[in-house]
């Protein structure tokens, strides 16, 4: 008796042990990091991309699987955002006034199902509180995240952009996904 309540015993621990998570904490590594914001207007598509990503991130893994979130911040320069064309980068500074809000982020402390990322999005000096799809991959040793999912310009007290005495307009949805390859701290 006392034999099997000692293997019970090991075994409910091992069951125990292999079934944690462990919480690690990451940078967001120099390069492959990317914030894109995609929208439309009247006349054509456009795309704003910034490569100049910094943040960390304090995550409970498993099986090299995001289980949960402690808390994730991301933040880029406003200016950062690039377009190829440079009336599109114009137009998007005079609506995100980067002077006054030079910082975007989001800051992410829950992951209500599985598959979705919750936080706080903050743009032009406004907060909006944004639920987006995620998804983590484990590769060369870097943690890739990926969070996907629609904004709007008026979640953020922004008017869409216009160009050209209004002629041209901006639509108010946009897509955001942003890309982050995660460093572990040592």
């Amino acid at each position: 008796m006392k034999r099997r309540t000692l293997i019970l015993s090991f075994l409910a621990l091992v069951f125990v042990y292999t079934n944690a998570s462990a919480q690690i904490s990451f940078t967001i590594a120099e390069t492959g990091s990317k914030v894109t914001v995609s929208g439309t207007s009247n006349l054509h598509d456009y795309t704003l991309v910034s490569e100049e990503i910094k943040g960390s991130a304090d995550l409970f893994m498993e099986d090299g699987k995001v289980t949960d979130i402690k808390k994730v911040v991301v933040t880029l320069k406003t200016e950062s955002l690039e377009s190829s064309k440079s009336g599109l980068k114009r137009n998007a500074m005079k609506s995100l006034q980067p002077e006054a809000n030079p910082i975007i982020s989001f800051i992410a402390f829950d992951m209500p199902s599985t598959g979705k990322v919750a936080g706080i999005l903050n743009v032009a000096g406004y907060d909006s509180d944004q639920e987006f799809d995620f998804t983590s991959e484990l590769k060369g040793g870097k943690l890739h995240i990926t969070a996907k999912g629609k904004v709007k310009f008026t979640d953020f007290q922004l008017d869409p952009p216009s160009a050209l005495a209004g002629t041209i307009k901006a639509k108010d949805d946009l897509d955001l996904e942003i890309l982050i390859v995660l460093e572990e701290n040592k």
